[in-house]
């Protein structure tokens, strides 16, 4: 028996991109359950640190006005650098943790039959079992593609596409760090320029959505500078501050494309979609609307 959405087969650059947004709209409600509820901590944290941070940038901009002699008092509140490495520490957990759930999310989907949905306990289930696997697998990742591109720009924007595919390896597999690691390149030979193009579209996706909310939180910034309404500056940037945390939720989009992409590259080097449906030959299989006919 196979899921309905099929997940296992090879895709091109076109379908790929497509069949992201296939999935999330026949699986938004499920899905958006355990982003809310599991990652529920991790918007509450970014929203205060990322008000913080930004109530720090007006109140950096109103001492510019004020004391322009001291330049570098001027650009910096006291507490600005403390702000930015905590809401640095906040945002990378948050989106990792995004990551991971819609990650557990598709990796208990995988085994589901006949239109069958994840529920939140399978998925809160899966999250603990591969979470500080995947935060510190995560973490090792993006150090090594930030010293590729301190070497040299291009190693670290290859490294980066690259190790876009730890995490479904690790969680679909049950991968460890090691294996994750040598299976990453593995699966992205010929298939790199393919990948760039997929997590370069999603993320102008993505850029676009939470620009939506940061030009009125410029806005917001540039009035308290101006109008010097400080009562009403603070609440505005938390409720804004909440609108971009929750939009940040459509990371969720870039991480369904890389499992995508992980199940095509699969399918390609290893062919496991095909061994599974011969072996299930004969047998009454679910609504299979989405599936293309094979080509030989």
């Amino acid at each position: 028996m196979k899921p309905h959405f099929e997940l296992r087969r090879v895709r091109d650059f076109g379908e790929t991109i497509s069949d992201t947004f296939t999935f999330i709209r026949e699986n938004f409600k499920a899905l958006i359950k355990p982003l809310l509820v599991i990652c529920g901590f991790f918007i509450v944290i970014n929203t205060i640190t990322l008000a913080n941070l930004y109530a720090g940038m007006t109140e950096a901009k109103m001492q510019e006005t004020s004391r322009p002699s001291n330049v570098f008092a001027s650009q910096y509140g006291d507490n600005y650098f403390i702000n930015l490495l905590i809401n640095y520490t906040s945002l990378f957990l948050f989106a990792t943790s995004i990551f991971i759930v819609t990650y557990c999310y598709i990796a208990v989907y995988k085994d589901k039959t006949d239109g069958e949905k994840p529920t939140l306990v399978e998925v809160w289930g899966y999250f603990k079992y591969y979470f500080f696997r995947s935060i510190g697998s995560y973490f090792v990742v993006t150090l090594l593609s930030i010293a590729g591109c301190f070497l040299c720009l291009l190693p670290g924007v290859y490294l980066f596409v690259v190790f876009g595919l730890i995490l479904p390896i690790i969680i679909m597999e049950n991968g460890s760090f090691g294996h994750a690691f040598n299976k990453c390149f593995q699966l992205i030979k010929g298939n790199w320029w393919m990948t760039f193009g997929i997590i370069f579209v999603i993320s102008l996706i993505i850029s676009f959505s939470g620009a939506i909310v940061s030009v009125p939180m410029g806005i917001v910034i540039a009035a308290k500078t101006l109008l010097q309404l400080d009562f009403l500056m603070y609440p505005i940037l938390l409720v804004l501050s909440l609108l971009l945390s929750l939009i940040y939720l459509s990371y969720s989009l870039m991480a369904i494309a890389m499992s995508l992409c992980y199940f095509s590259f699969e399918e390609q080097k290893e062919g496991t979609g095909i061994l599974s449906r011969i072996n299930t030959l004969g047998e009454k299989g679910p609504d299979t609307t989405h599936q293309p006919e094979e080509e030989y």
